[in-house]
């Protein structure tokens, strides 16, 4: 039972879903990519909302982004989440794609508001960002993944120590 609770369970279960998460996500919008109202056609029409709709009265956002930026973006968004996603979940370059994800995270909370549907308690719409918690979550992978890194160092330090050590006194 103590191997099942433990933190790096605990983080590893975290960042697999996470990254299956941004993966699955990446693949949704392209299968959704030129549908009426679809992922393309809001990129390309959506305002940004920043603070959320309706904060303060009568606030629409700014936008939509210019084409310039809003065709990349929603040609190269979904293929970053397959990708970074894939890489994350399986453990490659934890802390560089982790911060990839929190800023392709932050750039949709910019677009979509920070409270989406204006209010932070349940009325009928998505009343909570879960963007937030992933980027939180998102975060606390990187951080285990840095302190893993650097006890693994350290073990290697004394691991080293510890030979010179025994081989000076063998003398």
């Amino acid at each position: 039972m103590k191997y099942l609770l433990n933190l790096r369970t605990a983080v590893v279960v975290n960042r697999v879903t996470m990254g299956v998460f941004f993966f699955l996500s990446g693949i949704a919008n392209y299968l959704n990519f030129s549908v009426t109202n679809g992922f393309y056609q809001t990129v390309l029409t959506q305002k940004l909302q920043i603070i959320g709709p309706g904060i303060p009265p009568g606030w629409e956002g700014v936008g939509p982004l210019p084409w310039l930026i809003a065709i990349p973006y929603g040609w190269l968004l979904p293929l970053a989440e397959i990708v970074l996603g894939a890489l994350f979940a399986l453990n490659f370059w934890v802390r560089w794609t982790g911060l990839l994800l929190i800023l392709m995270t932050f750039s949709i909370i910019l677009a979509f508001g920070i409270i989406p549907a204006g209010s932070l308690f349940p009325n009928a719409a998505e009343s909570f960002n879960k963007n937030i918690l992933f980027m939180t979550l998102i975060w606390m992978c990187i951080a285990y993944d840095a302190y893993e890194q650097k006890m693994s160092r350290r073990r290697t330090q004394v691991a080293a120590d510890y030979t010179l050590t025994a081989s000076n006194d063998d003398m």
